[in-house]
């Protein structure tokens, strides 16, 4: 019996020295995109293609609490993120990262990419700005509709796509939010 202890004792340290975590990777730089249509590389670029393929993040990591994979360079000092469109997923997919254990951000530039949310009326692009509260709350679907089905979905001056929306937002005001659907192809 203690032979058996002893060989399990030693078997637990063996793991744990087998599952040593390693030091986080220090990120310089994070570009954060709302949203990307496609693959993120290799087909119509949204905005987060361009970001992928010129900074060389080529580098795919998981990202299972996010709304897509990371990517990164190849010494993993540059990392982009896909948030999702929306406030909650852009809420959930960057508390998510700045979470990970993974990654040390306490030295990180961040980028956002696109609009943002910021009416262009009130910044530019290059503007920052700081604020101490953000109060939104959409949530969006995204349904996405094989070529040869888009009509059938839209429908006859879009009756379908509309009833589609209409039942969302019903549903949302149950709960007391506002919901966007968005449709594909």
């Amino acid at each position: 019996m203690i032979l058996a202890i002893r060989i399990f004792t030693a078997l637990l340290l063996l793991a744990g020295g087998v599952h040593a975590q390693t030091a986080p990777t220090k990120v310089k730089v994070v570009i954060v995109a709302l949203f990307e249509p496609g693959e993120d590389t290799g087909d119509r670029p949204g905005e987060f293609q361009f970001w992928v393929e010129r900074e060389n993040l080529t580098r795919t990591l998981p990202f299972d609490a996010g709304y897509r994979n990371l990517r990164t360079n190849a010494d993993g000092s540059v990392l982009g993120v896909v948030t999702g469109p929306g406030v909650t997923n852009a809420t959930s997919s960057i508390m998510a990262l700045g979470m990970d254990p993974r990654f040390d951000f306490t030295k990180t530039y961040w980028i956002v990419a696109g609009i943002a949310g910021v009416d262009p009326e009130d910044a530019t692009l290059g503007s920052a700005a700081w604020a101490n509260y953000v109060l939104d709350g959409d949530l969006v679907y995204e349904i996405t509709v094989a070529e040869d089905d888009l009509g059938r979905v839209i429908g006859k001056g879009g009756r379908v796509a509309n009833a589609i929306r209409t039942i969302a937002k019903a549903a949302a005001v149950r709960i007391d939010r506002r919901v966007i659907v968005e449709i594909l192809d």
